[in-house]
């Protein structure tokens, strides 16, 4: 399976994948492009890769989580891979 950069399609094509994505919500198709969290969650959600979305998403879905609902299992998701995405960067900055 390849990678696309969303930095470098279109803004057509980023669209249409931000449009598809918003229909997996709440499935194992979500690609992480998609907001499906609470505004509460915005600062650290909308700032983690695809990859960490995709993960907080998949583990919402194992543990029949509603990130549109506000609570401590939630923040503990969001934690979680949060500060698995901080490590990341920071690694790849060295």
């Amino acid at each position: 399976m390849s990678k696309i950069n969303l930095q470098t399609i279109t803004f057509e094509a980023f669209s249409k994948l931000l449009w598809l994505d918003k229909s997996f919500v709440g499935t194992p198709n979500y690609m992480g492009i998609a907001y499906f969290w609470n505004y509460e969650y915005r600062h650290y959600l909308r700032d983690m890769s695809e990859y960490r979305r995709r993960l907080v998403h998949k583990k919402g879905l194992q543990e029949n989580v509603d990130f549109l609902e506000v609570g401590k299992r939630q923040w503990d998701i969001i934690k979680y891979h949060w500060e698995k995405d901080q490590k990341r960067k920071e690694d790849k900055s060295e």
